[in-house]
């Protein structure tokens, strides 16, 4: 917007500007003028521009000058009337070939093609009328109103386009040109920016007649100066009014941030609703199943073994799944503290491989220890510590394949102990990577999900290192290629 106060500072300019004001009242005399003048008259009302035209073409057929005039029906009527009412023959300069009136519209079609104006036609045509009424002639003027006819269809181009060709054409023909505008026709965004460009394009600029109309200099440097002062004045509440628009886009995108993030949360939770009452209810069932199994029916001593492992095998899962929900609420009440001593990390990670053994054997899967040396003590929660390895053990037994393998890393860099778990598994895709740590989120989260699980073990996970003074980060290649997982603490 600050180019259109520009534009209209270049308009003031161009008002206040030269030696003589008097050069730029609408009644000047026309025989003055230059002999190539181009020059343009901006108009409020149509009363002001037929005055000017009226002027314009009696001073030419009055001189015994040619006249071309190409205009809308209605102005050439207005127009023939005014020239007789100064006592003017029309007709007869009309059969003589002084004065040529033509149809701005009909005159506009025959060099038209497309939306723009074709440089080779209107040389052609428009040369060919010029050339016709300069015969035996001293001087040719003409009026063109087809420039704010493309204005007013909103084909700015074009109308540019077609002043420039007018000045283009006064290089092979000598004429005066008058072109005319409505005032209205520059309002808005678009018609705004191209005010200058109608300015640059005319030798000369004759203001709308609320500023033409001013008897003197001073009472126009007056007028030039409170406009100068509203294209101040409407630039800085232009400006502020773009500095609204910006904060209430911001807030716009903040709210509709927000929301979405709402919505989310709201879908995660419920996904995880559904995930604890399955992961809930499938040990429970198998409890209450072998339970009455075991009341109604007679089972020999091995039977009845096998079904009380597979209470306690259930009971303990349970019991896991209501420690971690525990853990997420003491979490986020911030109640979760920690009871930090001196400890082996080497024997904390044997510890947690001995652990998931027995379930990694199972599916033959290789569990190895890289344990480097000289890594010394670690201070630590040690069960909480053990809570996190057995949770990324666990999670890379579970979703590694068959045959597959888990190597866990200790090492010490500088002041601190990195502690990798890598495996050999399904691999995270680089959709759900950053997400992995989130509370509640899992690349499955379906009840139909192949592994159980609710989502909140790796999110413990980060919150317990990040209790230490750590961090964990997650890498991989992508599904199918494996996933390690790797704690920073400070040693």
């Amino acid at each position: 917007m600050s180019t259109e106060i520009n534009q209209v500072n270049s308009v003031l300019e161009q008002m206040g500007g030269g030696a003589s004001t008097g050069l730029h009242a609408p009644h000047a005399v026309w025989s003055e003028m230059g002999e190539s003048e181009h020059f343009v008259q901006f108009y409020e009302a149509d009363a002001f521009l037929l005055e000017s035209l009226g002027d314009f073409t009696a001073a030419a057929v009055g001189a015994g000058e040619a006249a071309i005039v190409v205009a809308t029906r209605e102005h050439r009527e207005a127009l023939e009337a005014r020239l007789r009412e100064k006592g003017l023959d029309v007709t007869a300069a009309v059969e003589c070939g002084q004065l040529v009136l033509l149809d701005g519209a009909e005159t506009l079609s025959k060099f038209m093609v497309g939306e723009a104006p074709d440089a080779e036609l209107f040389a052609e045509r428009i040369g060919e009328v010029i050339a016709r009424a300069a015969e035996g002639r001293p001087r040719v003027r003409i009026y063109g109103e087809m420039v704010a006819l493309l204005w007013a269809e909103g084909n700015y181009d074009a109308a540019i386009s077609l002043e420039e060709l007018w000045n283009a054409l006064q290089a092979k023909h000598s004429f005066a040109l008058f072109c005319a505008y409505p005032m209205h026709g520059f309002a808005g965004e678009g018609p705004g920016r191209g005010l200058t460009d109608v300015c640059t394009t005319h030798s000369r600029v004759i203001p709308a007649e609320s500023y033409s109309a001013l008897d003197g200099p001073r009472e126009r440097l007056r007028e030039i100066t409170l406009l100068q002062q509203k294209a101040r004045s409407l630039e800085a509440e232009i400006a502020e009014r773009k500095r609204a628009e910006e904060r209430l886009r911001a807030a716009l995108q903040n709210e509709q941030t927000a929301r979405a993030e709402a919505e989310q949360a709201t879908r995660l939770k419920d996904e995880f609703l559904a995930t604890v009452s399955h992961e809930l209810r499938t040990p429970l069932s198998a409890i209450l199943g072998w339970s009455d199994l075991l009341r109604t029916s007679k089972f020999d001593q091995a039977a009845v073994d096998r079904a009380l492992e597979t209470i306690e095998r259930n009971a303990r899962a349970q019991a896991r799944i209501i420690e971690d929900l525990l853990d997420v609420s003491r979490i986020v009440t911030g109640r979760l503290r920690l009871d930090c001593r001196p400890v082996d990390p080497g024997l904390l990670i044997m510890t947690a491989i001995d652990s998931v053994r027995p379930a990694a054997e199972a599916r033959c899967i290789r569990v190895n220890a890289d344990l480097g040396h000289g890594a010394g003590p670690l201070l630590c929660d040690p069960e909480r510590l053990q809570q996190v390895l057995w949770n990324l053990l666990s999670n890379a037994t579970k979703f590694t394949p068959v045959g597959g393998s888990v190597t866990v890393g200790l090492r010490r860099e500088q002041s601190h102990l990195l502690i990798s778990v890598s495996d050999t598994g399904q691999g995270v895709s680089a959709e759900f990577l950053p997400f992995i740590f989130d509370r509640f989120r899992q690349a499955d989260g379906s009840t139909t999900r192949r592994h159980g699980g609710l989502g909140l073990g790796l999110s413990i996970v980060r919150h317990i290192v990040e209790m230490h003074g750590g961090t964990v980060r997650a890498e991989s290649p992508g599904i199918g290629q494996g996933t390690t997982f790797t704690i920073e603490l400070p040693a």
